[in-house]
């Protein structure tokens, strides 16, 4: 009978602590992602629903219930949460968009400032901040090649 009550406590124990890891939130984990890039990230389980608190700063982007990519759309930070079935939050965590200053030079004139990617030829960038003249007009460059 002693016996009994052992395994009866054990399997009671294990019953708790696997209750309480099914309960707890997932833990926060922070995200830095490029302006302009994409940032994937990969459940364990399938979400139910999605919410990123600035969708101005970070946007997300639904591949399937257990995959989805967030995209840097401004500089700044905000955060995402995922919850599967029953509310339980997957994933919370910060997302914090940066500049991707990856093979860019930075050119500051009469306090107006422009950027340039080199990648090997230099050809103008624009930014968030930039000077803007040159960021509509490169901008108005990209859009009436797009829409040939």
């Amino acid at each position: 009978m002693r016996s009994f009550a052992r395994v009866a406590a054990k399997v009671f124990v294990a019953a708790l602590a696997l209750t309480a890891v099914l309960a707890a939130p997932a833990a926060a984990r922070d995200i830095r992602v490029a302006l302009d890039q994409a940032f994937p990230i990969r459940l364990a389980e399938a979400a139910e629903g999605v919410a990123i608190g600035n969708p101005a700063i970070a946007g997300v982007s639904v591949q399937n219930d257990r995959f989805l990519f967030v995209t840097g759309r401004s500089y700044g930070s905000t955060n995402l949460v995922v919850v599967g079935a029953s509310g339980r939050v997957l994933y919370s965590g910060r997302v914090q968009v940066v500049p991707d200053e990856t093979d860019v030079v930075v050119v500051t004139r009469a306090g107006q400032t422009a950027r340039l990617e080199c990648t090997p030829l230099c050809r103008p960038r624009p930014d968030i901040g930039d000077e803007p003249g040159l960021a509509g007009q490169v901008q108005g460059q990209i859009n009436g090649r797009g829409g040939r």
